[in-house]
C-alpha cells in the first residue's frame, strides 16, 4: 500500500529533476547551437570601395551609402554570423565625405563661372547690343585695341554675317542651370580654343539656340578695364554650331585659318614675283 505524499522510485525518472534545472538552449535567441565561421559582409566591402573610387568621380558614392547601410542592418541582425561593420561604417563616413566634397567643388566652381560670365558677359552683351543697334562709337570703348580701332564697314559686315546664319542675339545665360545647359550645348565647340591664352569661351543665346563666345583679352591682364574692373576684350568671336567663326575686328586670332595672309596681299605678292622672273629672263645678261 503506498501513502499519500509518498514518492514513487522510478529509475527511468531518476534524472528528471536534474534536467529540468538545466536552462532551455531553445527558448533562448541568444544562444547559438551551431557555432559557424564568420564572415565578413560584401556588401561592407562594397561600399567602402565605393566610397573611396567616389573621390575621384564622385558618383559610385551614391551608391556606396546605401550599401553601408544595408551591411550595418544586415550584421547587427547577423548574431556574430557577419563581421565587418568597421569597414561599413568606413565606407559610409567615406561616402558622406566625398559626396560633400564633391558638391562643394560644384558650386564653388559654379559659382566661380556665374561670376565670370556676369562679368565679362555684361561687356558681350553691351558690345552686340550696339552693334546691333547700329551704335558703333559706344560698341568701340567696350574694346581695347585693336578692337576700338574698329572701322563702322567692319562692324556691318560682322552683323551681316552672324545675323544671317545666327539669327539676332539674344541674352547672355540667366541663372545656373541655363548656364550648364549653355555650356554642355558648345562643350564640342570649345576645345579647338583651350589653353590659348586670354581665351575666355562663354555660351550666349541667339534666335537659332545657343552660340560659343570667345572672349579676347590680353593674358598678361595689363590692358584697360571696363566700368565692372573686368578687362576690355580685344577681340570677340563667336563660334555657330558648325564650327564658321565671326569675328570682330577681324584679325589672325581664327582657329580655322590662324595668321593666314589676306588675299589681297598675296594677289598682289604673285604678279611682282612673277615679273621680277620674267625681267630675269629676258635680260639674263644685264646685271643686278
Amino acid at each position: 500500500m503506498i501513502r499519500a505524499g509518498a514518492v514513487v522510485y522510478n529509475p527511468k525518472n531518476r534524472y528528471a529533476g536534474r534536467m529540468s534545472e538545466q536552462p532551455s538552449t531553445y527558448g533562448n535567441p541568444d544562444v547559438q547551437l551551431y557555432q559557424e565561421p564568420e564572415r565578413t559582409s560584401i556588401l561592407a566591402i562594397l561600399s567602402l570601395v565605393f566610397g573611396v573610387i567616389g573621390c575621384c568621380g564622385g558618383v559610385t558614392s551614391i551608391l556606396g551609402i546605401p550599401m553601408a547601410v544595408l551591411a550595418m542592418f544586415g550584421i547587427s541582425r547577423s548574431k556574430g554570423r557577419v563581421g565587418g561593420m568597421g569597414l561599413a561604417i568606413g565606407g559610409l563616413v567615406v561616402g558622406l565625405l566625398t559626396i560633400a566634397l564633391w558638391i562643394g567643388i560644384f558650386f564653388g566652381l559654379g559659382g566661380m563661372m556665374k561670376v565670370a560670365i556676369t562679368q565679362f558677359g555684361a561687356t558681350t552683351e553691351a558690345i552686340l547690343t550696339d552693334v546691333q543697334n547700329g551704335d558703333f562709337e559706344a560698341a568701340r570703348k567696350n574694346f581695347a585695341t585693336p578692337g576700338d580701332q574698329t572701322s563702322d564697314d567692319e562692324f556691318i559686315s560682322f552683323a551681316a554675317a552672324y545675323t544671317t546664319d545666327l539669327g539676332q542675339y539674344v541674352s547672355m545665360p540667366d541663372g545656373f542651370g541655363e548656364l550648364v545647359n549653355g555650356y554642355m550645348a558648345v562643350g564640342p565647340l570649345i576645345q579647338p580654343y583651350q589653353n590659348r591664352q586670354g581665351f575666355v569661351p562663354m555660351p550666349a543665346q541667339f534666335d537659332t539656340g545657343w552660340v560659343l563666345v570667345i572672349y579676347v583679352m590680353d593674358p598678361s591682364g595689363q590692358g584697360p578695364v571696363g566700368t565692372n574692373g573686368m578687362p576690355l576684350p580685344e577681340q570677340l568671336i563667336l563660334v555657330g554650331p558648325d564650327g564658321t567663326e565671326y569675328m570682330v575686328p577681324p584679325g589672325a586670332n581664327s582657329v580655322a585659318n590662324p595668321g593666314s595672309v589676306p588675299d589681297s596681299d598675296a594677289d598682289s605678292a604673285t604678279p611682282e614675283g612673277e615679273n621680277a622672273e620674267e625681267e630675269v629672263m629676258e635680260n639674263p645678261e644685264e646685271g643686278p
